[in-house]
């Protein structure tokens, strides 16, 4: 593990495993369901690009990333530009992935809140070069990898009843 990794995080979330029975799913004040930590990290790693929101030069910038999930992290490979710059600077940013049923108008959405930090570890690096999709723009030279170590982990999930038919 690298250095970045050692300090143990507990993302906020909404919902806990175990806290949902199978019968009555905890929802949000408009009957969304919350999704637990477990369920969000799920979908997290089923998403196949998500979106990183930064502010920059006090305008909120949101740029698609395809990325890994390891541990409670969310990872992504970068090359020189605002988004290493945020990492640089320990900066704040938001991560997001959605999912969308048009036709059964269902649907879901994880955010990650937390700061970015660029992967110094070559171990670490290593092992997400391993495991990381194939980027989907070329790679024109150097590139880094930018964690963002989640302080807040959020999901919901539009589901679909009786009520809502």
């Amino acid at each position: 593990m690298s250095e970045q990794q050692t300090d143990t995080v507990t993302p906020d979330v909404v919902a806990e495993p175990g806290d949902q029975s199978e019968t009555e799913p905890v929802t949000d004040h408009r009957g969304l369901r919350v999704l637990t930590l477990e369920e969000c990290l799920d979908k997290i790693r089923s998403a196949t690009i998500g979106r990183v929101a930064f502010a920059k030069d006090g305008e909120v910038v949101i740029l698609p990333v395809n990325h890994i999930v390891d541990g409670l992290d969310v990872v992504f490979r970068t090359t020189w530009g605002s988004k290493l710059q945020v990492a640089a600077d320990g900066g704040q940013v938001a991560f997001e992935v959605d999912g969308l049923g048009e036709v059964a108008a269902t649907g879901w959405s994880v955010l990650v809140q937390g700061t970015a930090l660029i992967v110094e570890d070559q171990r670490d690096r290593r092992r997400f070069e391993r495991s990381a999709p194939r980027p989907w723009v070329r790679d024109d030279g150097i590139s880094y990898w930018v964690l963002i170590r989640p302080t807040q982990v959020t999901g919901r999930e539009i589901i679909r009843s009786a009520k809502t038919e």
